[in-house]
């Protein structure tokens, strides 16, 4: 039974590097920018979070999507987050893009992308910028029905 609670480890490595690790000891590392004095060691947190937001709605994605997926040839999730200016230079806007191959329906690939934005993807709601969501499914821009 899943746990409502969820808890991982995140420790000060060297300089700005950090390590996250979960229960089940998978680690994801994080650096700073170069500017600030990151090693290029890891990911940047804010891209951790864009990262998150992919493998989020696309495990979703797969799961409503499964009864197609011997259509389904390549997905790839591309996330972009404007970021304020100013501090705390937080994102604004992020842009989920989902570029598909193969010959799956373009309506049942939106209706996995909806069904993820709207009543599953946790870290979609948990951050609070408008996402907004496309479609490019053999090299073709699909718009939302």
């Amino acid at each position: 039974m899943e746990s409502n609670k969820m808890k991982v480890s995140t420790i000060w490595e060297n300089d700005f590097v950090f390590s996250m690790t979960n229960s089940e000891g998978n680690q994801l590392k994080m650096d700073a920018h170069m500017e600030a004095g990151g090693q290029k060691q890891g990911v940047l947190p804010m891209q951790a979070l864009l990262g998150a937001l992919a493998g989020c709605v696309g495990m979703d994605f797969k799961a409503i999507l499964q009864p197609h997926m011997d259509q389904v040839n390549s997905i790839e999730i591309v996330t972009e987050g404007t970021k304020r200016e100013t501090q705390p230079k937080d994102f604004t806007a992020i842009s989920v893009t989902f570029v598909v191959t193969g010959e799956v329906p373009a309506d049942k690939v939106w209706r996995a992308i909806k069904i993820s934005a709207e009543k599953y993807c946790p870290v979609a709601h948990s951050v609070k910028p408008d996402i907004t969501y496309q479609l490019l499914l053999n090299g073709q821009e699909i718009p939302a029905p």
